[in-house]
Order: C-alpha cells, then sequence, then structure tokens
C-alpha cells in the first residue's frame, strides 16, 4: 500500500468518528429544546409552523391543503374558528394530537388570486380555552399564462 493511500483511509476515518461523535451529542444534548415538548398549563397558545411554509405572502398550488400547527392541542374541529377571504368551501381537519389543523379546500382555487386566511379569536385549545387572538395570512395562487 502506498503512503498516499494510507493517508485517505485516515483522513476517512477521522471524519467517521467526527460524524457520530458530533450526531450523538446533538442527540443527547439535554439543552437543545425538543419539538414535541409538551406545554405548560401557563404557556400560551401560539402558531409554531405552517405549510407552506412561511404562508405569509407565499404563492400555493390550486388544490393545495395548508396546515397550521400549534404548541397546544385544539379541543375539536369546531372550535377551530377561521374563515378564507375571497370566500371559498373548504373542511378542517385535524391531526392524531389535534396540534394541527389541515384546511382543505373543496374545489380548487381559483389561479391568480390573493386569499387572506383569519384564524379568530373564539378559536378554542384545551386547557385554555378561548384564544383571544387573531392570526391573518396572505397567500396567493399561481397565475395561469396559457400553453
Amino acid at each position: 500500500m502506498s503512503i498516499k493511500f494510507i493517508k485517505i483511509i485516515i483522513f476517512i476515518i477521522i471524519i467517521t468518528v467526527i460524524f457520530f461523535v458530533w450526531k450523538n451529542r446533538a442527540i443527547s444534548n439535554p439543552s437543545s429544546p425538543s419539538p414535541t415538548s409538551t406545554p405548560s398549563q401557563s404557556d400560551k397558545p401560539q402558531v409554531v409552523s405552517t405549510k407552506p411554509d412561511p404562508l405569509e405572502e407565499t404563492i400555493i398550488g390550486a388544490s393545495d391543503t395548508i396546515e397550521i400547527t400549534f404548541n397546544r392541542p385544539l379541543e375539536n374541529v369546531g372550535e377551530f374558528k377561521s374563515r378564507i377571504e375571497p370566500k371559498i368551501n373548504y373542511k378542517i381537519e385535524l391531526s392524531g394530537d389535534r396540534k394541527t389543523a389541515r384546511i382543505i379546500p373543496e374545489k380548487p382555487y381559483q389561479l391568480g388570486t390573493t386569499y387572506t386566511l383569519f384564524i379568530g379569536t373564539e378559536t378554542k385549545f384545551d386547557g385554555v380555552g378561548r384564544w383571544g387572538e387573531e392570526k391573518i395570512y396572505h397567500f396567493r395562487t399561481i397565475k395561469y399564462t396559457g400553453v
């Protein structure tokens, strides 16, 4: 074996060891917050993510589902108070943990249209009750330019 080949093997081993040490350190680091941590009773409900991300001023496909994820579970589907303007018909589904609301249009959104999603103050969360604040997102659909 040549010295160059041995140096390459040693370099690969060092990189592999560094990768595994870094990966194990990231997994076992207790100071990093867990995205699935349970909120305390004093935590105020808030949006932790959207899909698409970011939702504000994004362009979506005509039949895309929008997801809003909170740090606390919603009471039930009927307590997710929302509306979209211009008015469209849509249904709401909740994830198994009730933290994510999926907004599914019944018909495709109109192409080239700007929409506003309002999540109302009357939205209710487990252990908290009424949210008491309104969240507003603006998004638009792709434009149709013809074939």
